[in-house]
């Protein structure tokens, strides 16, 4: 499960460096300077066409499933149905809504695996010990048993509930080093997907 989420991780952090190229590269003024001249109705679909082809230029790879671009471009198709800035600004924001509720919805699995991997931990620690104790219950012995039989059942046991706890111990370890790199890669999403508000809030929403 370890693994398998490190896998998860990783994937999202090539993922969103596209995004944040993408991202980048909207803000590049060759097309911050075209879009400045305004965004009309009539000029959607050039519009559109523009921004992916200047993208396209620019090698963005796969920038169709950016969320900058994505976002624009609903933004533009709403445009060319509701022409009211308000109602634009209003839908903006439950895109942007729909997209921070995806960006969680992607880290699912993951917080999964980050509350299975201690759990099964704590399952090994409960098997281990009674497994120990249930060894120790189960001598056999008649009347009394010497001192060295007592020591050596007792060492038996201790050594099983060793390894029990090396087992909490061990899936703790585990699940800090999933937790640590995926708070950090949401903290990254997140940021991205302020930045792609302000974007669009400050600037695009304005032309």
């Amino acid at each position: 499960l370890t693994l398998w989420s490190l896998f998860l991780i990783f994937f999202k952090s090539i993922r969103h460096r596209q995004q944040q190229w993408a991202y980048s590269t909207f803000r590049d003024h060759e097309l911050h300077d075209s879009l400045s001249q305004g965004i009309y109705v009539r000029d959607v679909e050039s519009r559109i066409m523009e921004i992916s082809q200047f993208l396209e230029t620019k090698k963005v790879k796969k920038f169709q499933n950016s969320v900058i671009f994505r976002r624009i471009r609903r933004i533009l198709y709403y445009l060319r149905a509701i022409p009211k800035k308000e109602e634009i600004n209003t839908i903006l924001n439950y895109q942007a809504e729909i997209d921070y509720n995806r960006m969680q919805t992607g880290y699912t699995l993951i917080n999964v695996f980050i509350w299975a991997i201690p759990i099964l931990g704590f399952i090994g620690t409960v098997l281990g010990i009674s497994d120990a104790v249930s060894s120790f219950g189960s001598s056999e012995g008649g009347g009394m048993q010497d001192l060295d039989e007592i020591r050596k059942q007792l060492g038996e046991v201790t050594g099983g509930l060793s390894t029990a706890f090396d087992t909490t111990l061990v899936s703790l370890v585990f699940s800090l080093c999933v937790m640590f790199p995926t708070s950090i890669m949401q903290k990254r999403e997140e940021d991205l997907l302020n930045k792609v508000d302000e974007y669009c809030n400050e600037y695009f929403l304005k032309r």
